[in-house]
């Protein structure tokens, strides 16, 4: 029985690590959705123990046994259908965040760890020979419990995963624990019935379906989807998990997607000509839009991106005309562990846009890193990066603003508007000991803005830098102090924000 538990607490936390990973490219990845996958879990095993119990003291044979086994690998396999179905349903519905992940959670993840929960107690149960080892049964199968879980964890996210994906992962669940189920009740003519046609059925089924990711790696479910902008040119959409990361013309590199990359081309426009040379540090690729731009307008600029996730550098390549043989140089680490490597020259201009969605990685916000990052910079570098707010709360852009001021002279906030909007916004702050020469800012048309061919009024307030006044007012209202390595409530900031968005 010893071996029945560790496969089944195996399985349970497969399914825990793997329902986050799972539920991404619906809804996300934020303590949100964490908070739905570990409570609804948690929710089953409750529910799973008592069932067992009531099942061991009813009717504890093996047969019952390898039914639940049976059952617990059918959940798990009629869990993808349900993912599918609930994700295109549910994923851009009008349903408030919380109830969708509740309810996506619930759905999907419930049943296989309900199924799973009851194998424990039934375990147990049959291992008792007599009530005077009844301690001794109990600790050695709550041991084999915990090992199965321990194992389950390391393998679920360093090993199966990243290999085989999450669709392969509740495939290869079901097929373990219906196989095991079989092995428990044998002599039992459990798979000679409507279930086992059942089981066949939803396995051929399964194979069938689309996975839904182009790529799955350790760190997004990366999807690609071709289009045509206005002039009718070849763009290609870069979406990993659920968010919509980059718009890539391949053909026109000056064809930026979001408008604050337009804040980031004039800025490098203020500052250099074309025939400049200088390095560029970006924090995070994506779809490797801005440095496509550095190297198609400034040829004796030099770009290096710190992009975390091989696979986004692979799909760039693969499927969205990035040329192999490109002078972009890409360290795939974390930015912060290669900052802290060394070895490159010292960066003029860096660019941050690793923040995905609402997963900020907070390591990357503290002073502590910045100070990290201005030891690589020049002496009159120039820091850029995008993060999202709500001026109705602001206080994750009052928390980087006093960050930055921490680290930097200056801090300037363009919101590509006249002021910070309610609602959901993408915002750049830029920091730097050297003042903006405002006549430069809003006097420069870089090749983006030509490009984007705006009327001079809307390409000013595009680039529009808030007055200092307005920041000092926002800072007087918001008590958000400086993020530290030892204190980064980013979740807290952005969960309201995050919650009126979806």
């Amino acid at each position: 029985m010893k071996y029945i538990v560790f496969i089944s607490s195996f399985c349970l936390m497969l399914v825990q690590i793997v329902s986050g990973r799972a539920l991404a490219p619906y809804v996300g990845v934020s303590v949100y959705v964490w908070t739905g996958v570990i409570g609804t879990t948690l929710l089953g095993i409750v529910f799973g123990y008592a069932a067992g119990g009531i099942m061991a003291d009813t009717n504890g044979n093996k047969k019952t046994l390898g039914i639940s086994l049976a059952l617990a690998g059918l959940a798990s396999l009629v869990s993808y259908y349900v993912l599918i179905i609930l994700g295109q349903r549910m994923g851009a519905g009008s349903m408030p965040l919380i109830a969708r992940v509740v309810v996506m959670s619930f759905c999907v993840f419930f049943p296989t760890a309900f199924f799973l929960s009851t194998i424990v107690p039934q375990a147990v149960k049959q291992s008792l020979s007599s009530l005077s080892k009844t301690g001794g049964t109990v600790g050695e199968l709550s041991a084999w419990s915990a090992i199965g879980n321990l194992l389950g964890t390391f393998a679920g996210g360093y090993v199966l995963i990243p290999f085989i994906g999450t669709k392969g992962v509740m495939i290869a669940i079901a097929a373990v624990l219906m196989l095991l189920g079989l092995w428990v009740a044998r002599g039992e003519k459990l798979w000679r019935n409507k279930f086992g046609i059942l089981a066949v059925a939803f396995f051929i089924g399964a194979f069938i379906l689309p996975g839904g990711c182009i790529m799955e790696t350790n760190y997004f479910c990366i999807r690609i989807a071709s289009s045509q902008n206005e002039e009718g040119a070849k763009t290609h959409i870069l979406r990993l998990d659920h968010l919509v990361h980059s718009y890539v013309n391949p053909a026109n590199p000056r064809d930026l997607g979001y408008d604050y990359e337009q804040v980031y081309a004039n800025l490098i426009a203020s500052r250099f000509t074309t025939s400049t040379a200088f390095t560029a540090y970006f924090i995070g690729g994506g779809g490797y839009v801005l440095p496509r731009y550095i190297e198609a307008e400034y040829p004796q600029a030099t770009s290096i991106v710190a992009e975390i996730d091989p696979g986004v550098t692979e799909a760039n390549h693969r499927y969205m005309g990035l040329d192999r043989q490109t002078r972009i140089i890409t360290a795939n680490e974390d930015a912060r562990m290669h900052l802290m490597r060394g070895g490159d020259a010292s960066y003029d201009l860096v660019f941050g846009d690793a923040f995905n969605d609402f997963s900020v990685p907070y390591h990357l916000t503290t002073v502590e890193f910045h100070k990290l990052l201005k030891s690589r910079m020049s002496a009159d570098g120039v820091y850029a990066l995008n993060i999202i707010d709500d001026a109705r709360y602001g206080e994750f852009l009052a928390a980087m603003v006093r960050t930055l001021r921490e680290v930097w002279t200056n801090v300037y906030v363009a919101p590509q508007a006249d002021t910070v909007q309610p609602g959901r916004n993408t915002i750049v702050l830029i920091a730097s000991d050297r003042a903006i020469d405002q006549v430069a800012w809003y006097g420069t048309l870089s090749p983006a803005a030509v490009e984007k061919n705006l009327a001079d009024d809307a390409r000013q307030t595009q680039i529009r830098l808030i007055n200092p006044d307005r920041i000092t007012e926002l800072l007087d209202r918001k008590k958000a102090p400086a993020l530290r390595d030892d204190y980064v409530p980013t979740d807290r900031y952005l969960a309201p924000v995050f919650s009126d968005a979806y």
